[in-house]
């Protein structure tokens, strides 16, 4: 019998050209549905981010886009097949919804699918030298003529952020402008008040209004709404509203047993008000149940009113209340971040690698410091007032400080671990305040995402101040809290969720808003750990074998485990100790094998290891070589290569083609502008006529020297 590797590794080659948007359209509706595993114990759900589910974005004429990426790449030991370089991208701020489909979005899906990557990628990111800005005017047009006399087109103003429309990948494949509205993004952590209301659409949500509508009815109308509460709880697992309602019904029907195991799996699915439990008078005759008792204390611990913080998949079809359903009930999204703008009034390349290094460096790290929220007479601090005092409590209750400044900014502290502040200039360095290392900041203010005008001050100089991340609105968005960060966002991010899932759970319109930050920072995560522990690094293998691994170095319990083979998944499962690869289906040649461990929690967290091997089994082999370690740009290297393995190699770096040798043994010259400067591994890829896959060389780790700018590109182009 074929091992479940055996069973996946066998190479499928899509071309781009034959992927088509419908097929793209028709991605987003046939992903399939994964619970999360601490409510179901044969379904694994393993999210939270990492180096294997991301890619990265690059303007592939950029020199800025490329040395940005490299650096990321590097810091984040991110797989070669997870980076796509794009042409022809405008050179400018904003670009039309149409270039920006056909140019940007759809070549990465695209690419995504060719590669075989699409099922597990969560985050989209782009690197620098992008347009930050999308002009949306056809949707706000489709959007006035779906609301009528309701329109206020000042709200919905026709431009979008670049990250944002990523975010809305599925809404933009469909044509569907509803993204614009001010409750679009059902990833939201909605008030728990409000997470009982609407967990469905369309007729399956008058299905259950109807449903819960009959509680206070008798016989056969109380039996059929506890029918079709008890069928919704089987089609949607991971709903927990429909639990909660249920449990009503079943505690009703004196079920205690059942009722109390409905409640539990709302509990689990993150459902977790303490305060509505208690005062539920349908539990009456629950309260006394030692189970019950439990749930009462184990929720009294959680004070937070909105829903429980989560960690995202793109899989995932989120609930209009925040919630896990299926396809057809809910949406998905790509989380989308830029590494930096370095352009007109953005931060230079140095300063974006130095804060992106800081990011990675911040990882795992616990930092001490404190939440700051400022409070002045200015309108941009005072519409999300009301929401500090709630956050502060939650952060508090997770062992940090939040506290509330009466200034412009904290002045003196050297303990900025997140800041939460309205107005239209600032100056960090005057206040003589530092951000902890992993720290995030929003400024509530109209101007602090449009780059090609001085006027207010930009998100970037957080990030220049050592923040890892910041976000700030691309066009005049109005005093509305919907379209900034709630509050919250720091508790999110305090309770081990990456900076990309703790902001998208706490900004509920953000079409308008661009997120610029090292979107995988996790510097409260709790990560599990995992080890290969034979065979050896770049061993090599032949027929079959058995890889090892170890967890004992672990202290996180594991939900189940991924398996990478060059980039690729392979395996999604249970933990396992072993894996038995059987190589006959694979080239000669290098392989790069990752294994993930994904905590048992709703945050879940990854931890991961790289193994490195060379397949020996028909004696197939391409070699590669430089003279030296380290190239000055802009010259050439002089890359020499040899196979016994057809008559063509190339030379890339990651998926991109840098050189090619017409013969089974030569050089070529690279160009270092082709490649961009920083820390580079190249690999010598052999082809054999007629065969789609070929044999791979061990990879070469250079850098390459150049001048790094110090100082934004000047183009002020909108």
């Amino acid at each position: 019998m074929k091992s479940w590797m055996q069973r996946t590794v066998k190479p499928t080659v899509i071309r781009i050209a034959q992927i088509r948007v419908a097929q793209l359209k028709s991605w987003f509706v046939a992903m399939p549905f994964s619970l999360a595993m601490v409510a179901v114990g044969t379904a694994v759900s393993l999210a939270g981010g990492g180096p294997e589910n991301v890619v990265v974005v690059v303007n592939g004429q950029s020199r800025s886009s490329k040395v940005i990426a490299n650096h990321y790449v590097a810091l984040r030991n991110i797989p070669a097949n997870r980076v796509i370089y794009l042409k022809d991208i405008p050179d400018k701020e904003i670009i039309q919804l149409a270039d920006f489909r056909k140019k940007i979005l759809e070549p990465v899906l695209q690419s995504m699918v060719a590669r075989r990557i699409s099922n597990n990628v969560d985050y989209i990111i782009y690197s620098s030298d992008f347009p930050t800005r999308v002009n949306i005017t056809e949707h706000q047009e489709r959007l006035k003529k779906a609301t009528g006399k309701s329109f206020q087109s000042k709200i919905y103003a026709p431009i979008a952020s670049i990250t944002s429309l990523t975010y809305f990948a599925a809404h933009l494949l469909s044509n569907d402008p509803s993204y614009m509205a001010l409750n679009s993004n059902y990833y939201y952590r909605i008030p728990y008040r409000s997470g009982l209301v609407t967990p469905f659409l369309d007729s399956t949500q008058t299905e259950y209004r109807d449903a819960i509508s009959a509680y206070n009815k008798t016989g056969a109308p109380f039996e059929a709404a506890k029918i079709k509460l008890l069928q919704l709880s089987e089609k949607y697992p991971g709903q927990s509203a429909v639990f909660y309602q249920l449990a009503r019904f079943l505690a009703k029907d004196n079920d205690t047993v059942k009722a109390l195991q409905s409640l539990n799996h709302a509990a689990a699915m993150g459902w977790q008000d303490a305060a509505l439990l208690k005062r539920e008078k349908a539990f009456e005759n629950l309260r006394e149940e030692p189970q019950f008792q439990d749930l009462v204390k184990r929720l009294s611990q959680i004070n937070s009113p909105f829903i429980a913080t989560h960690g995202f998949r793109n899989a995932y079809v989120w609930a209009p209340n925040g919630m896990i359903n299926r396809v057809g009930q809910g949406r998905r999204y790509f989380l989308s971040a830029m590494l930096s703008v370095t352009r007109d009034f953005g931060i230079s390349d140095r300063d974006s690698i130095d804060y992106l290094s800081g990011a990675v460096y911040a990882d795992d790290t616990q930092p001490k410091g404190t939440i700051y929220y400022t409070q002045t007479n200015d309108v941009r601090s005072k519409t999300r007032l009301s929401n500090f005092n709630p956050a502060i409590k939650v952060i508090r209750e997770l062992g940090h400080q939040g506290r509330i400044e009466k200034s412009k900014l904290p002045r003196n502290r050297d303990d900025v671990l997140g800041l939460t502040c309205g107005t239209s200039k600032f100056d960090f360095e005057a206040s003589q305040s530092k951000f902890v290392p992993g720290a995030f900041a929003d400024n509530l203010t109209s101007a602090g995402g449009i780059f090609f005008s001085k006027g207010q001050t930009k998100l970037t100089e957080f990030l220049r101040f050592g923040a890892a991340g910041a976000s700030g609105t691309v066009v005049e968005p109005f005093a509305l809290q919907a379209k900034f960060p709630h509050p919250m966002v720091h508790a999110h991010y305090l309770s081990g969720c990456s900076l990309a899932e703790a902001f998208y759970q706490s900004v509920h319109g953000p079409y308008q808003i661009i997120l610029v930050a090292d979107p995988l920072c996790q510097p409260f995560t709790k990560r599990p750990k995992i080890a290969f522990t034979s065979p050896q690094p770049m061993a090599e293998v032949s027929g079959k074998f058995e890889i090892k691994l170890s967890r004992d170095q672990s202290k996180v319990p594991a939900a189940g485990m991924e398996v990478f083979l060059d980039g690729v998944m392979v395996h999604r499962g249970p933990n396992r100790t072993s894996i038995n690869l059987d190589t006959k289906d694979l080239q000669d040649g290098y392989h790069e094998l990752r294994v993930v461990s994904v905590a048992r929690d709703a945050i879940e967290a990854r931890g991961s290891a790289r193994l490195r091997i060379m397949v020996n089994n028909k004696e197939h082999f391409t070699t590669c070589s430089v003279d030296g370690e380290s190239f000055e740009f802009p010259n050439q290297i002089k890359v020499t290569a040899e196979t016994n393995f057809g008559d063509k190699i190339v030379i890339r770096h990651n998926l991109k083609t840098v050189g090619v040798i017409t013969s089974a043994k030569g050089s070529t010259n690279v160009s270092t502008a082709s490649i961009g400067v920083g820390d580079i591994e190249l690999q010598a890829v052999a082809y054999r006529e007629g065969e789609q896959a070929g044999v791979g060389s061990k990879p070469i780790a250079i850098r390459v020297n150049g001048s790094i700018s110090t100082i934004p590109e000047k183009k002020v182009k909108k």
